[in-house]
């Protein structure tokens, strides 16, 4: 999920780095948008359920770890979801 937020500033904030590359990647996920936003919605409510389900059960010294990347993937998909209902606004 991580992994996936990053190619997403990447490719919308930071296409000078590596154009083509950028590009590639970028025409590459946009066929697959919807899918992979339902797939990534569905991934991260499992995380965050499963973060409340099993909060006391994790070994204290990773528990800060674990909430900060839940956070951070919850976080990365609401952004995400924004920037791409307003260029789709603007779209139309």
């Amino acid at each position: 999920m991580l992994g996936l937020n990053a190619l997403f500033i990447w490719t919308e904030f930071l296409p000078q780095y590596a154009p083509n590359t950028a590009a590639w990647v970028y025409e590459g996920l946009e066929s697959i948008r919807v899918p992979l936003t339902i797939v990534e919605l569905i991934a991260i409510g499992t995380l965050f359920v499963d973060l409340i389900i099993r909060f006391d059960h994790i070994n204290e010294k990773l528990r800060a770890l674990h909430v900060t990347a839940v956070g951070l993937c919850v976080c990365g998909f609401i952004f995400k979801v924004f920037v791409y209902f307003l260029h789709s606004a603007y779209l139309s």
